[in-house]
């Protein structure tokens, strides 16, 4: 019974790691005893031949070296978590929390383990800057609450200063090369006014077509004539002022009052009604 006793060795007492005291302790213990067994057999029964005593073979984990680079290890019979975390150089509690392990640490024969950090998730692309905000547009200038006002229309400058020699209408118009003057048509008898201040240089009845005539000079360029009148009321050398009666109108055959009007400038006739200041009804 000794001998059997001597003989008998459980699985786990073969486990010992290097650094693992408690296994070694254990196993020098009953290696020990077993001697001490055999000698006392051998003392006490000479003639019985010493059995050979073939100690169960150890099982050894197939675990790689620290540092030897690989990322998982699958766990072979007998491995512990310590075990696998000392022989690839990390903490068993690293070990645990890349695998997802239960507190207790426990591991299964066949299971592939991480024994290596993850790899680091690429590194997140910073934000883009946020884009400049869009300044507003620019605004608009109050419209007005009232329409400005047209801008007055100049007034056409008038090359002279006369006034209408004779109330009236115009019967007939200046034509070029046709007509020297115009015809102002109104009651016998109207008075005939000095167009602009000047001197009377003609007052008579001579010139033929004209009947009872008045001119008046104005300028060293500018003459007035004042035809067909009914009477004349200024003889030749008298000053006059514009709008001062020099004449009263003459009748037609019909008994109408008319004025035959003329401007001459330098000698030759002009438009009278371009001198006028505004048209005559």
């Amino acid at each position: 019974m000794t001998l059997l006793a001597a003989c008998t060795f459980t699985p786990w007492q073969s486990l010992g790691r290097p650094g693992d005291d408690g296994g070694a302790a254990a196993s020098g213990a009953v290696a020990s005893g077993a001697a001490d067994s055999a000698t006392e057999a051998s003392t006490a029964a000479a003639p019985v031949a010493s059995p050979i005593l073939t100690p169960s073979p150890k099982v050894v984990a197939e675990v790689p070296a620290a540092g030897a680079g690989k990322a998982f290890y699958r766990v072979k019979a007998g491995d512990t978590l310590y075990h696998i975390a000392a022989a690839h150089g990390q903490r068993a509690a690293d070990i645990v929390a890349w695998n997802k392990l239960p507190a207790s640490g426990k591991v299964n024969v066949g299971q592939l383990l991480r024994v290596a950090p993850p790899a680091k998730s690429a590194a997140t692309a910073p934000a883009p800057a946020p884009a400049a905000p869009t300044p507003p547009p620019a605004t608009a200038p109050a419209e007005r609450t009232a329409a400005a006002p047209p801008a007055a229309k100049p007034r056409a400058a008038t090359t002279s200063r006369f006034v209408w020699p004779m109330n009236g209408s115009v019967a007939t118009t200046f034509a070029p090369g046709k007509s020297r003057g115009i015809v102002i048509a109104g009651a016998p008898g109207e008075p005939v006014k000095a167009a602009a201040a000047g001197r009377v240089v003609y007052a008579g009845s001579g010139i033929q077509g004209y009947g009872k005539l008045v001119i008046v000079k104005h300028d060293a360029r500018l003459v007035t004539a004042y035809g067909r009148n009914g009477r004349l009321l200024v003889k030749q050398g008298d000053a006059v002022r514009q709008g001062q009666t020099i004449a009263t109108s003459g009748a037609d055959a019909a008994g109408v009052g008319t004025l035959l009007f003329e401007v001459r400038e330098n000698g030759k006739p002009v438009d009278p009604q371009a001198r006028l200041p505004r048209p005559q009804s």
